[in-house]
């Protein structure tokens, strides 16, 4: 009896160490995941290198902008729909895109794009968007 007891609390603890093994791994992988996503939202940059692509999108009346994300995405001028909206919440141009007819380049980050999106050409031009 006395054996099987050692057996058993040796199990217990071998399944407690591969319990905090799994943790530790899900949390280091979710780790990363928030970093690469909270540094793409600051991180400015665009699908291509200049001087890209022009693409003409349309941006429906009451478009919302996770629907103008997608569109934007689904076109190729940005890489990830989610940083966009987020990058639209943070930014002075929340709640600003216009419908209509654009011509947005692949060489254009997120935050030119909530520019143009928003009827800011200017803030581009000037060198002063945020």
């Amino acid at each position: 009896m006395h054996i099987r007891r050692i057996l058993l609390n040796m199990l217990m603890f071998l399944l407690k160490m591969l319990m905090v093994l799994a943790i530790a791994a899900g949390i280091a992988k979710f780790g990363g995941y928030a970093y690469d996503f909270g540094h793409s939202i600051y991180d400015n940059s665009s699908v291509s290198d200049p001087p890209g692509k022009d693409v003409t999108v349309v941006i429906p009346d009451g478009c919302s902008v996770s629907r103008a994300a997608e569109l934007l995405a689904a076109k190729g001028l940005i890489k990830d729909a989610w940083v966009f909206i987020v990058q639209e919440k943070l930014s002075k141009y929340r709640g600003q895109i216009q419908s209509g007819n654009f011509v947005l380049n692949t060489s254009q980050n997120g935050q030119e794009m909530l520019a143009i999106l928003s009827g800011h050409e200017e803030d581009i031009q000037d060198g002063e968007e945020e």
